[in-house]
């Protein structure tokens, strides 16, 4: 028996929550939280540091994973498609 998966894979996820944050109609307060999020997760400046090995990317994954499920909520249903 074949499954369906009825969930879009995490990247085609990604992809529409970015092209949502640059959308005019998408509110302040999710552009800065993506911003916010990018910036941690970019940056070396972090709680833990990258150079202990295995805590130092479970945070900005942590962070990561939070920041697109809040971004997820604040973005407009109708500019996700």
């Amino acid at each position: 028996m074949k499954t369906r998966n009825a969930s879009p894979s995490f990247l085609k996820k990604c992809y529409a929550l970015f092209r949502g944050l640059l959308d005019k109609r998408t509110p302040w307060l999710a552009k800065i939280t993506g911003l916010i999020v990018l910036a941690y997760v970019i940056l070396p400046f972090d709680f833990i540091p990258d150079a202990i090995p295995v805590l130092g990317w479970l945070d900005d994954a942590t962070v990561a994973a939070i920041g697109i499920f809040i971004i997820s909520k604040l973005v407009p249903k109708e500019v996700l498609g």
